[in-house]
């Protein structure tokens, strides 16, 4: 049902950002240990890492409510008339 790619795009791009922004903090959260571990005591990395696991936590899991809305396809979309929008 081509009305199904329609109803599900923003949730799409959602968990798409969602995606790219973890592979991101993984990366930041990488270069940041290293730094620690070589010695730095710079609280920048420590923050880094506090900021990482925020993210993980607490805006991460939004991508399975996106993925459920994703999947219950354009029904209740397209059950609306036009005029009511």
């Amino acid at each position: 049902n081509p009305d199904n790619a329609g109803a599900a795009s923003t949730d799409y791009l959602n968990i798409f950002g969602l995606t790219a922004l973890a592979y991101v903090w993984a990366q930041m959260a990488v270069a940041a240990q290293k730094q620690i571990d070589a010695g730095s005591t710079d609280p920048y990395y420590v923050t880094k890492l506090q900021t990482g696991r925020y993210f993980v936590e607490r805006i991460l899991p939004d991508a399975g409510a996106h993925l459920k809305k994703l999947k219950t396809g354009a029904d209740v979309l397209m059950a609306m008339p036009a005029e009511a929008f």
